[in-house]
């Protein structure tokens, strides 16, 4: 499946890119980049997600950000010698294209729609950074780990029951409001056609461990693992090993809207 960058480049353009690229896969737990890497290729995910994270005092890990499949990683590239600055590790099976610098950089001095396609992209990726930011500050993990399981609950049905006509791809985008917090949440998301918003009960696809959401949430895997039990004792999960069942949306909505236990 093609990056979401790619679809705003005209033919020409896209051809060059795609002849251009190397298609690599990462299998879970690998490193596409360390921090210190020098920045030598741009990553444009086809597939999986990837989680961009830093080490602190004593080794530990603060996650940044996580990234899926459609957006861009490793821009830095664009700055001939500087280093990427963060880990890059897969959470699942990632696929991506990878484009050189050089090749990059020649990319968009020949196509200049490129350069406004990445960094329309570059941009979004930063708007949905500075959420996860607004949102540890302001947001409780209960409903932190509400609006991550919506968005996966939102993912897993649009790659399985895309509208007639329509690619996952272009699907997903209509569901992106639950990224946007608890008010954004309120409504379901507005598709173009009637019954694409998915229905309870939806399972999550891809392994999802209690350790990953904790990655995504900006928690421990031990308060996920108690809020998740939690989840399920109101009916909103139904949990087994990696494999998390999201019965009631309506619930969990208002999981997002309003802390446990307030």
């Amino acid at each position: 499946m093609l990056p979401s960058f790619l679809h705003a480049l005209s033919t020409e353009a896209r051809a060059a890119v795609l002849s251009s690229a190397r298609t690599l896969q990462w299998s879970r737990g690998s490193l596409l980049h360390h921090s210190d890497d020098v920045a030598e290729a741009a990553f444009a995910l086809t597939g999986g997600h990837v989680r961009l994270y830093r080490l602190g005092s004593g080794a530990r890990e603060v996650t940044v950000s996580v990234h899926g499949q459609g957006e861009v990683l490793g821009m830095a590239t664009l700055t001939p010698g500087g280093s990427y600055g963060l880990y890059a590790e897969a959470m699942d099976d990632v696929e991506a294209l990878v484009l050189g610098g050089d090749n990059l950089r020649g990319l968009i001095r020949q196509h200049p729609d490129m350069a406004v396609a990445l960094t329309a992209q570059v941009a979004k990726q930063t708007r949905s950074l500075q959420e996860r930011l607004s949102q540890l500050v302001f947001l409780e993990v209960s409903q932190r780990l509400a609006l991550a399981l919506l968005q996966l609950a939102h993912e897993s049905a649009a790659q399985e029951r895309p509208a007639p006509g329509q690619t996952p791809q272009e699907y997903a985008p209509q569901i992106q409001a639950t990224q946007a917090g608890p008010e954004r949440a309120r409504h379901r998301p507005e598709t173009a056609h009637a019954g694409s918003s998915p229905v309870s009960p939806v399972a999550l696809r891809g392994r999802i461990s209690h350790q990953d959401l904790a990655y995504v949430v900006g928690s421990t895997r031990e308060t996920i693992t108690k809020l998740l039990g939690d989840f399920r004792t109101r009916g909103l999960l139904d949990l087994g090993y990696r494999r998390i069942v999201v019965t009631d949306l309506a619930g969990l909505e208002d999981a997002a809207r309003q802390p446990l236990g307030a």
